[in-house]
């Protein structure tokens, strides 16, 4: 029986979208739906649905063991462990950006093996699931278009960024990458292609009209926010410069200078890398709508950069500190072609490229 009475026709088509072709649940696997007072509901929807499939669904509760911290400080629960790593496939409805499948699991690296669906493991922002009217194709549109342009950029080629608002950095993408991923574990909407520079080949400077990431490890206050009751994108962008990989400069409303300064130079080694390209490729205006609500981050029409003190390039994205910041309207070109202007996907060059 559906937690929602509205719209249940709806709801049952999402969920079993999300689980069945997004998550790949098939009849007789088991199906863990981790949950906290935030979307409770939706977690028993989906273990619902995914009944009626022919799954074995389990959802496990954790805002009484999470309590006010928010799983802040929460250490590895035993049974919540086991049960995730028994299941075929687990799906995490508590917060992404307080929470992650490192936290559960023990191990940091668990953070980007889910990001990148390793084992079945997904973050789902089901906010708005009563809501949605998915539109399939273009999901799976986007999720293809991530895969094939993460292959285009492996072939190599300098890729170049600007924006109006004065952005203009560039990457060679044969020697000076350690890794390039498609990310696509974050449900249903968000895709992005994370480059990972190789250190002394990122150059240029950050024009960074939008918002920027939770800065320590994703838990502390933004350096420019967007969230609620703290709103600082009128103020002027940030500008963050940077020379061989490493900042080199930066300018700005003083406020977020002081936190960058203070972000940048409070952790060892100091988080003053380009750590990553990311290249959202989602074009599902629900993912602004209804996704990354704490931060404002991840937009689509937006390529962010992340600084951060990654010393395991090639292994990892997110290293100890990993902060991402938003650059709004960008031109995207690689060797001199567009792959994206305008709002608009080249996907004729990314698909056939």
């Amino acid at each position: 029986m559906l937690v929602y009475r509205k719209n249940t026709d709806k709801i049952r088509n999402s969920a079993e979208f999300i689980i069945a072709t997004l998550g790949g649940g098939k009849p007789g696997e088991d199906v863990v739906f981790i949950s906290d007072s935030a979307c409770r509901e939706n977690a028993f929807t989906l273990a619902d649905v995914s009944r009626e499939l022919g799954l074995n669904p389990v959802v496990i509760d954790i805002d009484s063991f999470g309590r006010d911290a928010r799983y802040l400080s929460m250490k590895v629960m035993k049974p919540l462990k086991a049960a995730i790593l028994a299941s075929d496939l687990s799906f995490m409805l508590t917060d992404q950006m307080l929470t992650d499948f490192g936290m559960f699991l023990g191990n940091s690296d668990e953070c980007d093996t889910a990001l990148l669906g390793a084992n079945r493991r997904f973050t789902l922002e089901a906010r708005g699931l009563e809501e949605w009217d998915l539109d399939r194709e273009e999901i799976l549109h986007s999720r293809e278009r991530t895969e094939k342009l993460t292959d285009l950029l492996r072939k190599g080629g300098l890729l170049k960024v600007t924006t109006e608002r004065g952005t203009s950095f560039e990457c060679d993408m044969g020697r000076g990458t350690d890794a390039i991923y498609p990310v696509m574990a974050i449900l249903p909407f968000y895709a992005e292609t994370a480059v990972i520079p190789r250190t002394g080949f990122f150059n240029g400077k950050l024009v960074v009209d939008g918002a920027s990431q939770c800065a320590y490890a994703q838990r502390g206050f933004p350096v420019r926010p967007a969230v609620p009751g703290h709103q600082e994108l009128y103020m002027e962008p940030l500008v963050i410069e940077l020379k061989d990989g490493v900042v080199s400069g930066y300018s700005g409303p003083r406020i977020q200078v002081e936190r960058l300064e203070k972000w940048m130079y409070s952790s060892t080694p100091n988080a003053v890398l380009a750590d990553e390209i990311g290249i959202v490729t989602t074009t599902s205006p629900e993912n602004d709508k209804y996704g990354w609500l704490i931060d404002g981050t991840h937009q689509t029409h937006c390529v962010h950069v992340a600084l951060g003190n990654n010393t395991r390039r090639g292994e990892i994205i997110h290293a100890p500190e990993h902060c991402d910041f938003d650059m709004h309207e960008p031109t995207i070109t690689l060797d001199g072609k567009i792959l994206y202007q305008s709002r608009l996907f080249n996907d004729e060059l990314i698909f056939n490229g």
